[in-house]
Formats: structure tokens, C-alpha cells, sequence
């Protein structure tokens, strides 16, 4: 076999290797030194090794420089292939990449999307089929990773459960998701929170569940914390339903037809926060056995409203409760 006689060999070995795409130059700079100071260190104590001992070694190198490379592009390439969500709902201006969505039922968001609603606008997408995210107007977010945006500014809401009449995750698994910020990572365990970024501060609120805030805080059912830019920390109470009255606008529709009314009224609780009171056995009953007839597409209150007319029940809501009793 012959032997290399000198580092030009092992450079132009390394002119031969077929071109990569190029990682970014921050990650390039470090790579090169790297190679460079091992280089260095191998040519010093290699004068009575075989060349050959001194080949095999820079070799490895040349191939951990191509896998960081590989590893670089691949990272990028996997995460703009992925599909992260689809659009269930929307209403008014939402651009994808500054592009104008027109056909809500086709739109798919992949990797490295950008979604902005204008004024008055809203929507709703399907998170990897068990979660539902909703964007409340004036909101801009870019979806970063398989399981986290990055909320630049305006309002979100979470649904980790997809809840009543909605296509359930495989095996009924939670759906991971987080939401990166300026002030820090919001994580969930199984819940329904809202993260609202603007004015100089993060407000985190749960209405189910528990969410870690920047990994050391932790909020639970009906509490609200306020993040400043500074790091002041403050507390406060939710009730789950006032301030979130923007999240049934951009719930995504459901057939009630041939659904048990006590099906149709956990879908309103949901989506509304409310609970639900029977005022009597016979009530609870008759909706655990009856089923709807009719289309009933509306926003859960309303749909409330006008199902609630077709049976021998009635409902009324009093602040955060839906009364159900008799007619």
C-alpha cells in the first residue's frame, strides 16, 4: 500500500470529499478550529508513526466534520418538512409567510412557518391531532420545533385534550407543546392555559391543569401570573371565563347531530369554561339519554342556545355555570 508523505495529502483528501451544504458561519468557524488544532497535534507527534496510523486518524476526522455537517443540515431540513398543525378555523386576516390564507380546509403549517392575524381575526389549528391551538387577533408566532412555537407577540390559547365530539391522540397520549417567549418557556401537564405576550410582560393563565413557567414557576387552575421584562413576578386569579371569551369565537365546529345531550354540553363547558349543574336527577338523566337532531354549527354558547330549544331541558348560564334543569 502506499504511503502519504506529507499534510498536503491529507488536504487534498480533504479537496476531494463531495461538497455539503454549508452549516452557519458561527458553527463552521468552530468546526475548522477544531480540525485545525487536531491536525496541528497529530502532524507533531506523528515523525515515526506509519503514515498510515496518521491517515485512519485524520480520516475519522474528516468523517466527524461531515456528520456535524449532516447533522447541521439535516436538523434544519427535517423541521421545514415536518407538518406541525393544521387550520381547523379562521375568520379574518391570517397570513402564513406573509402569504393570505384563502382556503382554510387545504392549509397545512410546516416547520419555520410564520402565522399573523390582523384585527377582529382569529384562528384555530389542529396540533398533531390531539391538541387544539388558537390564536387570538393581532398575534404573530412561528412555529420552531415539532413541539414548540415561539410567541412573538399577541395572545394564544392551548387545548392539550381535544376534548368532547373531537378526534381524540393516538393511544390518548398527552400532546407535548410548548411556547418559547422573550421571558421565558411556558410547558403544560394536561391542561387548557393562555399565553398573552404584550406591554412589557407575559401573562401565563390556567384554567385546567398545570403549566411551569421559565422551569421554576408554576401555575395551576385559576391562577394567572404576569412576567415583566425585568423578572417581577405577580399572581392573580382567573376564573376561566371572562377573560377568555375570545377562545369560543375560533372553537372549530362539531356535528352535534345524533350526539347525547350531555355530550353537546361538555363540548360547551370546554370551550366555555363553565361548569355544568343539574338541577335534579331527572334532568342529568334525560341527557344522558337523549340525543340531538339537527345541524347545531355555531359557537359553543350559541349552539347552546338554540339545541337546548329542540329538548325538554332548558339552560341557563349564571357566571362560570350552566344550569340545566326540566322544562
Amino acid at each position: 500500500m502506499d504511503e502519504l508523505g506529507s499534510d498536503e495529502a491529507f488536504a487534498e483528501l480533504l479537496g476531494a470529499a463531495s461538497p455539503r451544504p454549508a452549516p452557519p458561519e458561527a458553527d463552521a468557524a468552530l468546526i475548522r478550529e477544531a480540525v485545525h488544532a487536531e491536525w496541528q497535534r497529530v502532524a507533531a507527534g506523528r515523525t515515526r508513526r506509519r503514515h498510515i496510523a496518521s491517515f485512519a486518524l485524520a480520516a475519522s476526522v474528516l468523517l466527524a466534520v461531515f456528520a456535524t455537517l449532516n447533522l447541521l443540515r439535516d436538523t434544519s431540513d427535517d423541521v421545514r418538512a415536518q407538518q406541525m398543525a393544521t387550520i381547523a378555523k379562521q375568520f379574518g386576516d391570517v397570513l402564513v409567510n406573509d402569504r393570505v390564507v384563502s382556503d382554510q380546509q387545504a392549509a397545512v403549517v410546516q416547520g419555520r412557518d410564520i402565522i399573523s392575524t390582523g384585527s377582529g381575526s382569529g384562528l384555530a389549528l389542529d396540533w398533531h391531532d390531539g391538541g387544539s391551538l388558537r390564536l387570538d387577533e393581532n398575534t404573530m408566532v412561528e412555529f420552531e420545533a415539532a413541539n414548540q412555537i415561539y410567541l412573538q407577540l399577541g395572545r394564544v390559547y392551548f387545548d392539550s385534550q381535544a376534548g368532547p365530539l373531537r378526534a381524540q391522540a393516538a393511544g390518548g397520549e398527552t400532546v407535548e407543546f410548548a411556547i418559547r417567549t422573550d421571558y421565558g418557556v411556558v410547558r403544560h401537564l394536561g391542561t387548557q392555559y393562555m399565553a398573552n405576550v404584550g406591554g412589557g410582560e407575559l401573562v401565563v393563565s390556567v384554567r385546567e391543569g398545570i403549566v411551569s413557567i421559565g422551569g421554576t414557576v408554576r401555575a395551576t387552575r385559576g391562577q394567572q401570573f404576569a412576567i415583566s421584562r425585568s423578572g417581577v413576578l405577580t399572581a392573580s386569579d382567573t376564573n376561566g371565563v371572562d377573560d377568555w371569551r375570545w377562545v369560543e369565537k375560533s372553537s372549530p365546529a362539531v356535528n352535534l347531530h345524533g350526539r347525547l345531550i350531555h355530550e353537546a354540553l361538555e363540548w360547551v363547558s370546554r370551550e366555555s369554561g363553565r361548569t355544568i349543574q343539574y338541577t335534579s336527577a331527572g334532568a342529568e338523566a334525560l341527557a344522558r339519554t337523549e340525543s340531538l337532531k339537527g345541524d347545531f354549527e355555531f359557537e359553543p354558547s350559541r349552539a347552546l342556545e338554540i339545541f337546548m330549544l329542540t329538548v325538554d331541558l332548558t339552560a341557563r348560564i349564571e357566571g362560570t355555570v350552566i344550569v340545566v334543569s326540566e322544562d
